[in-house]
């Protein structure tokens, strides 16, 4: 198993190797010991453009995932680390929590999980829920994510 991260954004610090290593548990969890797996660290704007070139649809989002992989997974997640603020102000979470969520949806998407209709939708959740429990427990999320510098979003 291979994970590498790459941080794109300057808006927030992100632990990297606490990233690579909840990364490595999850996919482990998923029963994924083969898998090679990029993460692209980006701002809105970078992840909005990537979300209109592949899917045709304008405006950011939280996560894309691409697999590249035949047999083995060989995929990569760019996550917007700008969404994960936004977004855990809207749900009530942390930053931190939010970014370690969409490292597991994402690798959730490359072993087959789906979100587009209701029934695999709750599938995914649950299975999200699980991944997220372990990790919390054996990570400290926490320190995933700070301000850049003073007066970051």
């Amino acid at each position: 198993m291979h994970v590498t991260v790459c941080n794109r954004q300057r808006c927030w610090k992100v632990n990297t190797r606490l990233l690579r290593q909840i990364a490595v548990r999850a996919l482990a969890l998923a029963g994924a010991t083969k898998d090679n797996l990029n993460i692209v660290l980006v701002d809105d704007a970078a992840i909005a453009r990537l979300n209109k070139q592949f899917h045709q649809r304008e405006g950011s989002t939280d996560v894309l995932t691409f697999d590249y992989g035949a047999g083995e997974v060989t995929g990569e997640l760019v996550i917007s680390v700008e969404r994960a603020i936004v977004q855990a102000k809207r749900f009530h979470s942390t930053p931190s929590c939010e970014l370690g969520l969409y490292v597991v949806h994402g690798i959730l998407h490359l072993h087959g999980y789906d979100d587009l209709l209701p029934r695999p939708r709750t599938r995914m959740r649950a299975a999200e829920r699980r991944l997220m429990t372990v990790l919390a427990t054996d990570f400290e999320l926490r320190a995933l994510l700070k301000p850049a510098q003073t007066g970051a979003r």
